[in-house]
């Protein structure tokens, strides 16, 4: 893995924390966690390319008819309307505008799970989701230490808008504490 030309980015959501967080407040009306998860991650990517002057193609690991037609729309949505979160509360992450995603978001595709990208993003995926709940995972440390993070490439004041996103995360934060 540390010879391929590619850099680890994920957005991570806790789910105990996202239920807690979101359950009482909207029930079953809360969006899917891919929804958001997907949006961020994109979003995010999107930003990074901009900064490196690239336009940005999405491959995703295809799943059923049903799920894949919603991760379309959620892409769509994205070049369309922008991201969906509330204006007041994301615009310390600084979301591109709509134009802008339009503008970098070059295409979508589906992969099989027998495409090797696909493989080598699952490699990447699990690593960067254990380092949010323990930061001592092996596989998570030699992907920092070898640079292929994001949060690697960034300057820690644009990590917050660029980096990996770590979301609900606050009853594993509490869980930590209370076995410190």
């Amino acid at each position: 893995m540390s010879g391929m030309p590619v850099i680890g980015h994920a957005c991570v959501i806790d789910r105990p924390g996202y239920n807690e967080r979101y359950l009482k407040k909207y029930g079953r009306q809360r969006w899917s966690l891919c929804k958001t998860a997907f949006s961020v991650s994109v979003e995010r990517a999107a930003k990074f390319a901009r900064g490196q002057g690239y336009k940005l193609k999405v491959f995703v690991e295809r799943g059923d008819k049903k799920t894949d037609r919603h991760v379309k729309q959620y892409y769509d949505d994205l070049r369309k309307d922008g991201t969906p979160f509330d204006q007041k509360t994301s615009d310390k992450y600084t979301p591109l505008k709509a134009a802008e995603l339009a503008d970098t978001l070059y295409e979508f595709r589906t992969k099989a799970k027998t495409s090797p990208m696909v493989q080598m993003a699952d490699l990447y995926l699990w690593p960067i989701c254990m380092g949010g709940y323990n930061s001592k995972n092996r596989p998570y440390i030699r992907l920092k230490a070898d640079k292929k993070l994001i949060d690697c490439t960034l300057e820690p004041k644009q990590i917050q808008a660029l980096g990996i996103k770590y979301s609900c995360w606050e009853l594993v934060a509490a869980s930590t504490a209370q076995n410190s």
